[in-house]
């Protein structure tokens, strides 16, 4: 099992692939929106998100927990993967026969049931898969890990589109995603065996007992943070009407779309910082502050283009059909900011073994998420579940950042979050001022984003260490054309 140099750059540079790969699936969800309506679509989204809270239940933790182990142990590989295969199985068998009985017991009617028994292997298939991609993470495979993700997530645009287009109707579509997830999960077997090293299956209850105690209460943020973020089409279907959800979940998927981005940074830094953890402790802490830092100055200009540009964002994806929606959407991208933060605030605590902690701040999230929506839906509709995303991302982002500041003993509050919404306030103060000179739209745009960067240089947001990084690691660095 050759092991291959740890390269962060080159890391990041996969990783960015692989979750770019997701706007495959962003593609074939507006599609779908558009062929569908708003009601039919709103029932596959249903669907689809009840089978992804269920998930989360085929895992517990799982996957967190052993990418930090193998990432510390990697001679554990080969245990790790099969007794992960056949432990993942025995709770998907146990957890469909769960989900079965839930579903029947909120009343849906049969073809929504229908579409949520055939969407739930998929998703179970999804987290099989995901869990076995942490061998290619751990020993730095990342080029691979890339290439089968762009092909499992090709293969749904491709054949889904191809369904759509010929039946426009959502059984075949759900048995599609079932299918491809099936080959997809065999291939990386394949992969696994020939690139990293030729496992057997096995089962140590005793191992494995041990390691689902471990994982409990990550596994258990895991399953709350799931719920917490598609709490909203349930409660939606239960209090308002299917056509509610398709419409909500127009803005949420643009939404979840964007939130893909700090995937790429957590995929990556989750092995550094739990490595880091272990061996220097001061190195942990600096490249902890900074990943959050970074998700601040990234998150703030999103946030600003998302809302100056919903209203196009959402004709242009999902047609007029949706416009009601644009508000949903300005709603959230405001909620942009702390989702982007909160990503590497729960990949610092799970590096540091605060298991417990995340789950608190998730329970905290769901329960307040819960209350608020039973009383937003009521008399706002899918406007006021977004409020309630927005709120809840606050909270959450305000408890995680104190207890890391008080475990810390303090952070530079300043240079994390003050500088770059300075920036960023700047930058939308003239973005409103040249707006307002007539000046063509493009260009206000472009001014916007040149305005925020030369603001956050202005401030000294990046110290010197981080600037010699950067640029020493640019393209032009790299390809000895400085």
């Amino acid at each position: 099992m050759k092991e291959h140099k740890y390269n962060i750059v080159n890391n990041l540079f996969y990783s960015s692939i692989s979750v770019l790969t997701t706007f495959f699936l962003f593609i074939l969800m507006t599609f779908m929106g558009r062929y569908l309506g708003s009601e039919k679509y709103g029932m596959f989204m249903l669907a689809l998100h009840i089978a992804t809270i269920f998930e989360m239940f085929t895992d517990f933790g799982l996957r967190d927990i052993s990418v930090r182990n193998v990432a510390q142990q990697k001679n554990l590989t080969e245990k790790y993967i099969g007794n992960l295969l056949i432990w993942k199985i025995l709770l998907s068998f146990f957890v469909m026969l769960a989900l079965i009985g839930v579903v029947h017991l909120l009343g849906y009617d049969s073809n929504t049931q229908l579409v949520v028994y055939i969407l739930a292997p998929s998703a179970f298939l999804k987290s099989l898969k995901y869990t076995m991609r942490i061998f290619l993470q751990v020993h730095n495979r990342f080029a691979w890990d890339t290439v089968l993700v762009f092909i499992e997530r090709f293969c749904l645009l491709g054949i889904g589109l191809a369904v759509l287009f010929q039946y426009r109707a959502v059984f075949p579509l759900a048995i599609c995603f079932t299918a491809v997830r099936l080959v997809d999960f065999l291939l990386i077997l394949v992969i696994l065996r020939w690139k990293i090293i030729p496992f057997r299956l096995n089962l140590d209850f005793h191992f494995m007992k041990k390691l689902q105690l471990e994982a409990f209460p990550l596994g258990l943020f895991f399953v709350v943070l799931t719920i917490y973020s598609y709490i909203d089409t349930v409660m939606l279907s239960l209090m308002r009407s299917i056509g509610d959800v398709g419409m909500y979940n127009s803005a949420f998927k643009i939404y979840e779309g964007v939130t893909i981005l700090p995937t790429i940074f957590w995929l990556v830094l989750l092995p550094r910082l739990s490595e880091l953890f272990t061996e220097n402790i001061d190195h942990h802490k600096r490249l902890a502050i900074r990943s959050i830092k970074y998700m601040f100055v990234i998150g703030i200009p999103i946030s600003i283009y998302g809302i100056i540009l919903s209203h196009y964002f959402l004709g242009f994806f999902y047609g007029d059909e949706y416009l009601p929606a644009v508000l949903v959407l300005k709603i959230l991208f405001i909620g942009i900011v702390f989702q982007f933060a909160n990503w590497m605030l729960n990949a610092t605590l799970i590096s540091m073994n605060r298991q417990k902690i995340i789950l608190l701040l998730g329970s905290a999230g769901l329960a307040f998420k819960i209350i608020m929506n039973l009383i937003l839906i009521k008399y706002y509709g899918y406007y006021g579940s977004s409020v309630t995303t927005v709120l809840g991302e606050l909270l959450i982002f305000a408890i995680a950042f104190y207890y890391l500041f008080k475990h810390f003993k303090g952070m530079p509050i300043h240079t994390i979050i003050l500088k770059p919404i300075l920036a960023g306030g700047f930058a939308y103060f003239v973005y409103y001022v040249l707006l307002l000179s007539h000046i063509p739209f493009a260009v206000v745009l472009f001014c916007l984003g040149l305005i925020y960067i030369l603001s956050l240089f202005t401030l000294k947001t990046f110290d010197d260490h981080e600037l010699k990084i950067f640029f020493q690691n640019t393209i032009l660095k790299r390809n000895g054309l400085t």
